[in-house]
């Protein structure tokens, strides 16, 4: 078995180290404001990414990015998580990167959700732990009821990362409890200023770290913010769903 990593990639983990040791390490104790990587820090190492070619690394290349492999990406974190310059969650300083959900919306819908995240005028936040579940899906409570040419959402959210801010939710339901994460669960894009949603609760962790509690109480979304069919907030790759929902693998938001 060969452990040896392709050119390619050993040429990209060159590249990243560097980064890493010339712009990353040195800043280390003054790059954060709280959680946030201060502005100016921001907008000049977003810069250096861009000019290094290390921007939107994950994001597929026909909507303008890397599309970078597994393998590539963990050689790419494993190098950026030598320095802690940049914030513990989300797309640090090289640019957008989508959640799959938002890459299978139909086109009206990309629109209006995809490409302002690419472009940096828009930011999502992901929404699945919930207090008595935790971030197994069989136990979900949140429910989303079918009125019409709209989904009225009740529920709670917990530990959700960057939902301050945010100018939507990528949103875990339950469609069908009794089926649970068997086909039961379904994924909505829901506006954060939609009627009924709500941020109660910033609750602060270690390493600079924060996350929110929202809750959403008889809010009106349209049918059209179902991402997909029912059902299909955990279904596998085969049947076409980007499995993006229903893990518990996920760090970068809650």
């Amino acid at each position: 078995m060969d452990f040896e990593l392709p050119e390619d990639i050993r040429l990209l983990r060159e590249t990243v180290r560097k980064f890493v040791d010339r712009e990353l390490i040195p800043i280390e104790m003054h790059s954060m404001d709280g959680p946030d990587l201060k502005p100016e820090y921001k907008k000049s190492l977003e810069a250096k990414a861009r000019e290094l070619g290390l921007w939107q690394l994950d994001t597929p290349a026909e909507f303008g990015g890397q599309g970078l492999s597994l393998l590539a990406l963990a050689v790419v974190w494993e190098e950026v998580s030598r320095s802690i310059a940049l914030p513990n969650r989300g797309d640090g300083v090289f640019g957008p990167s989508p959640r799959p959900i938002l890459l299978r919306l139909p086109e009206k819908m990309k629109e209006k959700y995809l490409y302002p995240i690419l472009r940096g005028e828009k930011s999502a936040a992901f929404a699945q732990t919930e207090p008595e579940a935790g971030s197994d899906p069989g136990r979900m409570k949140t429910r989303a009821v079918r009125q019409g040419d709209h989904y009225v959402i009740n529920g709670y959210k917990r530990f959700i990362s960057h939902a301050k801010g945010a100018d939507f939710l990528q949103l875990v339901a339950a469609t069908d409890p009794e089926k649970g994460s068997r086909g039961g669960l379904s994924v909505f894009i829901v506006d954060m200023d939609s009627k009924g949603l709500s941020i109660v609760r910033e609750n602060r962790h270690m390493m600079g770290d924060v996350t929110y509690e929202i809750a959403l109480d008889d809010v009106r979304v349209p049918a059209e913010n179902l991402v997909g069919e029912e059902g299909q907030a955990c279904a596998r790759r085969s049947r076409g769903f980007p499995a993006t929902a229903c893990t518990r693998r996920r760090t970068a938001s809650a």
